[in-house]
């Protein structure tokens, strides 16, 4: 449930206003005041919810929601009692609705904590907020309105673009950071990562001595990891979404607008086209080239190239059809010999 002891409810919205700001089209009453969100069995008069998914037809039928935002195709669907906010994007219409109704209660204070320690040759613009026991190292860049948060780590010659959010216990180092990031607690950026060359006399190091380069409006999630690279660098493309505990390691390029889930682990110069969805648990080799718009289903092992637009699955991956295929196989021969 939405507690407003960490989230701060903003004042009613009228649904033409929120339809105006959608793109969005009414159908029913549309003279309702929008006072919260909720799911659809949660929901009750004033609330939005939305209806997206399939597996969730049982809770539109019976959802009490006096809005539903869904996709006119749904429309039929929905409860007659309801009125209804088509679009061709609900639940990123829903997404929209929540963001103009609800804020963090805590929202930024400009200002520099006297706990903070910055080097002197770091210049900081008065717009930003400093929390305590952060460290800012010589030389760092530091843009407008971010939000750096108690006890992470900046190191020497970083740069942080306008609008970022740095939350806690976060190291960066070696990085050049976009516009409007948003890196979560715990997540560890620029360290030297597993570079080390195995011959007859054992592993020795070889030198990292590449960057990360970070997009503009990229995610990154708690204790994830994102090494910095050997030669060349470490690339995350702008609009990418990394969730919490993933690994990539050096040299990797990911595209723009890649999705990557929990506990996924990409090797050593591997690269990534745009708007790839990596599942969660998936493992990618080294110096593999993915391409643009494939989907990688949790759990496979990818240890070979991929190309466009290709759905995979299993370890090591097939298509994700010939997948499919092979499991039904070996089922049926199994029950056979049952």
């Amino acid at each position: 449930m939405i507690d407003t002891h960490f989230f701060k409810k903003n004042k009613p919205v009228s649904l033409k206003e929120i339809a105006r700001l959608l793109g969005a089209e009414i159908v029913g009453n549309d003279s309702i005041l929008v006072t919260d969100v909720a799911r659809l069995d949660e929901a009750e008069k004033g609330h939005v919810a939305s209806f997206h998914n399939a597996k969730f037809i049982k809770e539109l039928s019976s959802t009490k929601a006096e809005v539903i935002v869904l996709h006119p195709k749904d429309q039929e669907k929905a409860p007659k009692t309801a009125t209804l906010l088509l679009t061709p994007t609900p639940y990123r219409a829903f997404g929209q609705v929540a963001a103009l109704l609800y804020q963090e209660t805590f929202p930024m204070l400009p200002g520099i904590a006297s706990t903070a320690i910055i080097h002197p040759t770091v210049t900081i613009p008065p717009n930003v907020c400093i929390e305590d026991f952060v460290i800012i190292h010589q030389g760092a860049s530091i843009g407008e309105r971010v939000h750096i948060k108690s006890h992470t780590i900046i190191g020497r010659h970083v740069e942080i673009g306008d609008d970022t959010v740095i939350e806690e216990h976060v190291n960066i180092a070696y990085a050049l950071i976009g516009k409007h990031v948003h890196i979560k607690p715990g997540a560890k950026i620029g360290q030297s990562g597993f570079g080390f060359h195995m011959d007859e006399k054992g592993p020795f190091p070889i030198p990292q001595l590449g960057r990360v380069l970070i997009g503009d409006r990229v995610e990154i999630g708690s204790n994830t990891t994102i090494d910095r690279g050997s030669q060349s660098d470490t690339v995350i493309g702008s609009g990418s979404r990394i969730d919490n505990l993933v690994q990539i390691a050096h040299n990797v390029k990911l595209g723009n607008n890649c999705i990557i889930v929990a506990q996924t682990g990409i090797a050593g110069s591997s690269e990534l086209g745009n708007f790839v969805v990596v599942a969660g648990q998936v493992g990618i080799a080294d110096h593999l080239k993915i391409g643009d718009g494939v989907r990688i289903a949790a759990q496979s092992g990818v240890m070979r190239n991929i190309e466009p637009k290709t759905d995979v699955a299993g370890s090591p991956c097939l298509p994700a059809r010939e997948w499919h295929k092979q499991t039904a196989f070996l089922k049926k021969m199994i029950t056979k010999r049952g």
